[in-house]
This record gives structure tokens, sequence and C-alpha cells, in this order.
């Protein structure tokens, strides 16, 4: 059974940090482009997954405590994804070309869209990669919330093997042989990947 996303923004108030405008995109039920968090919560109710760009430590800052438990739990962030997959892209915010000027008010719907295009860019992106790195990445970062959805989205848990074994037969002749890869994946697990960026 296919997996069902709602891809997201909102624009917060900078002085009053409330929620003034909210963009979203449900392949089964078009756009939604609203102020009223109820209209969200209805139009993303049967979701499995929310999804989109700094999602994780801004958006749902503001909208988990509105929305509790009447919107999916899973959550995707393309954000912290973007340097995973695409390590030689020199920057990683979304692109703001709908925007004429400046002092145009941002978009949520333009960024809900673009968050679900870079969401497939992403999957496919992971999708090439070596089985090896598949399992050093999901083995590494699962455990943190700006990575688990994505890894529940395409179905890819963390598996038992050897961490350090993997890193070592995956990065042969790239890593300096003296080095205690074991120590590294123990320090890796044990820092926020808001720190990495």
């Amino acid at each position: 059974m296919a997996k069902s996303i709602v891809f997201f923004d909102t624009e917060i108030g900078v002085d009053d940090k409330k929620i003034h405008d909210i963009g979203a995109v449900h392949s089964g039920k078009g756009v939604l482009h609203t102020a009223c968090v109820s209209d969200f919560c209805s139009f993303a109710a049967d979701a499995d997954f929310l999804c989109g760009h700094n999602v994780v430590h801004h958006d749902m800052r503001y909208l988990a405590p509105v929305v509790s438990g009447r919107v999916p739990k899973k959550i995707i962030d393309t954000l912290y994804l973007s340097p995973l997959l695409f390590p030689k892209r020199p920057y990683h915010k979304l692109v703001k070309d709908d925007k004429l000027q400046v002092e145009e008010l941002n978009n949520p719907v333009n960024d809900s869209l673009k968050s679900q295009t870079l969401f497939f860019d992403e999957v496919n992106a992971f999708h090439q990669l070596s089985p090896g790195k598949k399992k050093i990445f999901c083995g590494l970062l699962y455990g943190f919330e700006e990575f688990q959805g994505f890894f529940d989205f395409v179905e890819f848990k963390p598996c038992a093997n050897e961490m350090a074994q993997m890193i070592r037969a995956e990065y042969k002749g790239k890593l300096c042989a003296n080095a205690d890869i074991d120590i590294l994946v123990k320090l890796m697990r044990r820092r926020s990947p808001m720190r990495l960026l």
C-alpha cells in the first residue's frame, strides 16, 4: 500500500511567533492555503507522513503544541537529508525563485511544492547509493528525529551488523588505517545533527 505524504510549510510571525499562513500539498487532496490550523489538521489527518524543509526545528516547534494527535506523527525533514545525499551542492536552502522582489511575502504553497520535488529527488538519490552506504547512513542516523521519518518512508531499518566493520569495508583506502572507527561511531550517535550542519 502506497504511503501518503502531506508536504507543508508555515509562515510564522517574526514578532508574535504565531502561525499566520500554512501551505500544504497532498497527492490525494490537492492544495491547501489557509491561516486556520484546524483546516490544516483536517487536510493532513489521514496522511502517513508530514514533510517539509527545516520543519523539525522550525515549523513543528510552533505547530506541534496546537496539532497534537490531529496530524501524522512521522515527520520528514528535507533540510537534513540534502547535505547527506547531495554533498556537492553549495547550499541546501529552498530556492525562492518565485519571489520577484525581496519585499514580497513568502508563499508557503510554493515552498511545499519545492519540498515535494526535493524529497523525491532525495528518495531517488538514496536508492542510488551502494547497499553499504545505505546501511551506514541508516545505522548512524536512524535514532535522530531529523532522519527517522525518511528511513521509515523508504522502509530502511538499522541493521545489527557491526557498524565500524561496515564503514571500514565501504570506505577502504579512504580512511586512515589507524582510525578508531568504533569511538567515532559512538560519538556520532550521541551528537545532534543540528551541530553537524
